[in-house]
């Protein structure tokens, strides 16, 4: 016997509860006013932008590892290798689907080639940073951001394969 998590049963019984009435048959012409309110909303959707893109750059500087001094830390001494290249000026471009959300893109540069995905939701932009091809040197990360009057900017934090070199960058973007 299969058994039904509760959640389950309650909506089971809650939908066989409806009256006759709600369960009409339904109405095989549609009124005039509802055609011309599905026409409209389908004109505005085909011509509202299904996608925004933006174009910009990064600034890539060594990143820190926070190791506390004291207790079983002590004597600990890695801090990330800082001089291990991957610094200095990048770009980054991604698309974000006006009405998902979704955001996807590429980045060149220090810490690339690399592949963003992720999303853009009330102002902010939050996307993971992947290496298109595997190495010791490929950056793996995350970007954070913020939207305002068609610019992004934020900051990403990225780490090579090995997790001995980190680092940080600052981006910038303006939509096309």
């Amino acid at each position: 016997m299969r058994r039904v998590p509760w959640f389950g049963a309650l909506l089971l019984v809650c939908t066989g509860c409806k009256n006759e009435a709600s369960r009409a048959a339904p109405v095989s012409s549609a009124s005039a006013s509802t055609t011309a309110t599905a026409s409209a909303s389908a004109t505005a959707s085909a011509t509202s932008p299904r996608a925004v893109e933006y174009v910009g750059t990064y600034d890539s500087k060594p990143n820190a590892l926070y190791v506390p001094d004291g207790g079983e830390w002590k004597g600990f001494k890695f801090r990330g290798d800082v001089d291990a290249g991957a610094l200095g000026e990048g770009t980054l471009s991604f698309t974000v689907d006006a009405k998902t959300g979704d955001l996807s893109g590429k980045l060149e540069g220090p810490l690339g080639p690399a592949t963003l995905s992720g999303v853009a939701q009330s102002g902010v932009v939050s996307f993971h940073v992947a290496p298109e091809s595997a190495g010791d040197m490929s950056f793996k990360g995350t970007g954070t951001g913020t939207l305002d009057g068609g610019v992004v900017s934020g900051r990403i934090e990225a780490s090579s394969w090995h997790a001995n070199v980190l680092r940080e960058a600052s981006f910038s973007a303006k939509a096309k």
